[in-house]
């Protein structure tokens, strides 16, 4: 999968209510916490691009894990998710600890 289409899935896994969050002991993951809407975590994905994004392999599960570090007005976020049919599992939505002004 290609990201234009990981972006698509996402989305469309946001869109309808197919969204599960990784349990962590300490969380910092703003759209589990509802501390950032689904509309918003929307606008950062769509927000990014190829630059921005890169994969690597869930150190547990045998799955793809998608990380967006978007640019622009989104710069410093860091959103990391994967995709267990049918729903999109963030893992985490946060602010860096350096972000640009």
């Amino acid at each position: 999968m290609g990201f234009s289409e990981v972006k698509q899935k996402a989305v469309q896994c946001i869109i309808s209510n197919y969204v599960q969050h990784e349990t962590r002991e300490s969380s910092k993951n703003l759209y589990a916490n509802g501390e950032i809407s689904d509309d918003e975590v929307i606008k950062i994905i769509q927000s990014c691009r190829g630059d921005c994004y890169e994969k690597q392999k869930h150190h547990l599960l045998n799955v793809d894990v998608h990380i967006l570090k978007p640019k622009g007005k989104y710069d410093g976020f860091y959103v990391k998710f994967y995709f267990i049919e049918p729903d999109v599992w963030f893992i985490s939505v946060h602010l860096s600890n350096y972000r640009q002004v």
